[in-house]
């Protein structure tokens, strides 16, 4: 087993920053990384940074590629259906829950410290939070809109029907069924 790759043993910000300096540069330029790397006291050859970048580089055009297939995908759900109930809003919900179950399970695989594990999975759990809330909320929304629409089907109903001779109980049971329906 080789041994473990020096930028792992980098402070949770440093590696942060290395990441972005990494996907901003097209994940080239190592030898200049390791030289930033250097003026900030780190002694991390050009290799082992280019070896990270390369598994950084996979895992992120993996990621990329995810999210373009799910953008594609709610895309073609939002031209094939009126989302009246929000199912796109839940398809979205449950695919970022399994995303962050996903980043959950791969933090307890990683070798970080325990408190920046901690705090990772605080943010995953916030996101989770946000999520459901969300979710709820757009529920709520779309229920609300439904009970209005069908009050105001009702009220229309009941001017046609009164305008034809409807007689009242023929009315009120026509009012009832459409809000029935609606609800």
């Amino acid at each position: 087993m080789p041994p473990r790759n020096k930028v792992f043993d980098l402070p949770q910000d440093v590696r942060e920053q290395l990441n972005e300096k990494l996907v901003s540069s097209g994940f080239q330029g190592y030898e200049a990384l390791a030289g930033w790397l250097s003026e900030r006291g780190y002694n991390v050859s050009k290799s082992s940074v280019h070896r990270y970048g390369q598994d950084l580089q996979e895992e992120f055009e993996e990621a990329m590629g995810s999210v373009r297939r799910t953008t594609e995908m709610a895309k073609a759900m939002a031209d094939a259906v009126e989302d009246d109930e929000g199912n796109l809003i839940d398809a979205t919900a449950r695919l970022v829950q399994e995303h962050l179950l996903r980043i959950s399970l791969e933090f307890r695989k990683m070798e970080i410290e325990p408190d920046a594990a901690a705090h990772h999975l605080g943010k995953v759990s916030k996101a989770l939070d946000s999520l459901g809330r969300l979710s709820l909320t757009q529920k709520k929304h779309a229920k609300e809109l439904r009970a209005e629409f069908a009050k105001e089907a009702a009220a229309k109903a009941e001017t046609a029907g009164r305008a034809q001779g409807l007689s009242n109980d023929g009315v009120a049971a026509l009012r009832a069924a459409i809000l029935e329906g609606m609800s």
